[in-house]
This record gives C-alpha cells, structure tokens and sequence, in this order.
C-alpha cells in the first residue's frame, strides 16, 4: 500500500480527542462520565484518543483508540494498578495547598495540562481530529484542551461537570474577589472560543446563561446517567434483606465532594423522621468518611440509638460492590446541599426502584428531579420540613416499586450526545 493511500485512510477514520487528567484514577467519579463518552463515540465509529496525567509518559493501544499518558512532574497524578483499592489520601497541608491554588491560575495541574498541551504527540496526535472534549473538574483541563485546540485548530466542547465560577467548589473562588477575576477572564475567554459546552443540570445552564447570554446557543443540559446494567440495580422484593430489619444506606463522601455537605444536614432530618417509626434498623454510611466527618456523625450514635437506630461506618468499597449492596436496602439516602449540582449517586439510586430520603434545597436541581420520583420522600434543607406532596408517614421506606424514568437512561442520553458533537 502507498503511503499516499495509508495518509488517505487514517484521515478518512473519524477521531476524537478527550482531555481528562483524571482518566484510570482510583475512584474518581468523574471517569464514570468518560467511560460513557467513550462507549457512544465507539458506536458513532470514532477513534477516541484520551489524553491523561501519570507516572511516565506512555501509548496504550485500546479497543476504541489510544491512550496517551503525558508524565505529571509534580507529582499530583500518579498511576495504580488496576482494581487496587482508593487509598485514603494523606491529609494536605492546609497553608501548602492554599499557596498553591493562589500561584497557579485555575488550580496547580494547570502545569500538567499545559505540557500535555505542547507535547509533541498529544499534538501530532490531534491533528485531523473532529473535535477535543475536555471534562472538568480540574478546570485546568479546559485550560490544556484550550490551549491544543488554538495550536491545532481543532474544535473545542467544554463538559463542566460542575460549575466553575458557579457555586464553586474551590474555598478561595468564595473568599477572594481577585481570584474570581482571574479565573472569571479565563473562564470567559475559553468559553467563548468553545464549539459547544455541556453541563449537567439545567440550573447550571441558567446561572452561565446569566453571566454569558451571547453562549445560551451552544450550552446543552446532558446529566449523568444510570449505571449501564440498571436491571441488576432493580430491587426484588423477596431479594432485600430481611424485612424485620431495616437497612437505609448512603453511599458515598459528604464534604469530600462539596464543602457544604455536612452529615449533620442529612441525620437531623432523619432523626425527626424515624422517631415514631414502627421499625427500627441500621443507618449505614459506606464511604471513605474523613475523622472530621466521623466526629460530626459521633454525637447523632447514641440520638439514634435511644430510637433504636444502629449508624454504621464500614468505609469506603469498590464501585462494583456498592453498586449490588444498593437493591437489597430497605431505603436509600441522599444529601444534596448544592443548588445547582446533581450528585451523580442519584442516578444509580433511581434505577432501584427503592424508597428515597432527599434532603435538599428547596427548588434546587436535585428538588426538581426528585419531585418527579414518586419514590422520594423530600425534605428542605432549609426548613427541614416535609415538601407537602411527598408522603408525610415516618415509614418513607415502605414505598416500593416505582416506574424508572428513561430521561436518564443510557440510551437516551447517548441520543442527546451524538447529536451534539454533530452540530
């Protein structure tokens, strides 16, 4: 074969470029999200390259494409060995890390991402390529796709998985109005040179609509979703555990993945909740649960033992493993106390089928999904007040059998994600 006629070939073969340091990261949530782009690119016929921080540069051939590992030197990225369990991180010097997010603009794996961005075979790689598709958080990952697209002239989409300088997650983008600047710029410029941008709630969109009203044309609401098998999710009712004792479950950290996620905002109410309750049970908090958290739930162990109530921490468990405890709970429980995020847990609790205590904002993104789950017992964060059209019996975990709505579905949000890379 000619080399002229090999060069026509590989051109002809669509090409996707993903920027996602998180990439293979133990435990990372945000590698659920790929892991779906990568899935409905593969079936679109693309060739997906995801470009990902690690130990030492590498190529790795893969079924749908290649991944190229571009060396993190700071050392914030290093690799683990397949299915190795999420160790606890050490816990970060407050005064070291604040330092670090004051010198590098968004966050300090702006340095990674911007190498990435010049490496002469990320680079060489994007060449020909449809479109790169950076997912954040870190924002510095839009910074490095940015940066790529300008020197390959390659289109750009944005996945903000949550806000940037909307309810953002960084403590010094609330304090200091100087840095709200300076990311605000580079938020603006980015945003503005983006073919498309994708959040995951419709709040999301409204709140960058108001700060950008000349972008409302290319932003796209596309959630998360459910897990891909959600029959294995379903509850049976002769599968749950036995029903004389009662198992409600929350899976997953508080603080560590919102600041303004505090056990205590979800125990309170469901202390009120469960006192007259004709059943008495366990509260189980499976998650990798800080000892600050763990002080905070303290208090609550002996408040919900004087009702019968036993709370167990068992700690953190693969994803795999989390995912078949969820059908056999008597009920499931979820914190939300972000006005615009959608915690991506909601959606591997909805396919089950099982009873559902939310506490959240009233008129929040999470309240407005939740109000169309007849399995979902609503309790205002503020108020801690039952919303009037959820079921006002202590017994919220008896409901059971509730249709699952298919907006969330593998196969729907896959429709609503290949038509937007085709705009």
């Amino acid at each position: 074969m000619s080399n002229s006629l090999r060069k026509l070939m590989v051109n002809a073969v669509k090409k996707a470029i993903i920027f996602a340091p998180f990439w293979r990261e133990a435990g990372h949530v945000g590698n659920n999200r790929i892991d779906r782009f990568v899935r409905w690119l593969e079936e679109e016929d693309y060739r997906v390259i995801i470009i990902r921080a690690g130990s030492a540069d590498a190529i790795h051939n893969e079924s749908w494409g290649q991944e190229i590992t571009v060396c993190d030197r700071l050392g914030l990225y290093r690799d683990t060995e397949p299915g190795a369990p999420t160790a606890n991180p050490r816990k970060p010097n407050k005064w070291r890390r604040a330092l670090a997010y004051w010198l590098f603009n968004p966050d300090p794996t702006v340095v990674w991402a911007r190498s990435a961005a010049r490496d002469p075979t990320v680079v060489e790689a994007t060449k020909g390529a449809h479109f790169i598709l950076s997912s954040s958080p870190p924002e510095s990952a839009h910074v490095g796709a940015w940066i790529l697209s300008r020197k390959t002239l390659v289109p750009h989409i944005v996945d903000m998985r949550d806000g940037w300088l909307d309810e953002p997650l960084k403590p010094l983008l609330r304090s200091s109005a100087l840095r709200r600047w300076l990311e605000g710029r580079l938020e603006r410029r980015i945003l503005q040179d983006a073919k498309g941008i994708q959040v995951t709630s419709a709040i999301w969109k409204h709140l960058l609509r108001e700060r950008y009203p000349q972008l409302d044309s290319k932003v796209q609401v596309l959630t998360n979703g459910y897990p891909e098998n959600t029959q294995a999710l379903r509850a049976i009712e002769g599968d749950r555990v036995d029903n004389d004792k009662i198992v409600l479950i929350h899976a997953g950290r508080f603080t560590g993945s919102r600041l303004t996620q505090h056990p205590a905002l979800l125990l309170e109410p469901l202390l009120k909740s469960l006192t007259n309750a004709p059943k008495t049970g366990v509260i189980r908090l499976i998650g990798a649960l800080t000892q600050e958290e763990l002080a905070e739930i303290a208090p609550y162990e002996p408040r919900f033992q004087a009702i019968g109530w036993e709370i167990e921490t068992p700690g953190a468990i693969p994803r795999f493993e989390l995912l078949a405890q969820l059908p056999g709970a008597s009920g499931l429980l979820l914190l939300s106390a972000s006005y615009a995020a959608l915690p991506s847990k909601l959606f591997e609790y909805i396919p089950t089928g099982l009873p559902l205590f939310v506490v959240t904002g009233k008129g929040s993104a999470t309240w407005g999904v939740c109000k169309q789950l007849p399995q979902a017992t609503i309790v205002d964060i503020a108020t801690t007040a039952n919303d009037g059209s959820a079921n006002e019996s202590n017994s919220f975990y008896e409901k059971l059998g509730c249709s699952v709505p298919d907006d969330y579905s593998e196969y729907q949000l896959s429709l609503e994600f290949k038509a937007f890379i085709k705009l």
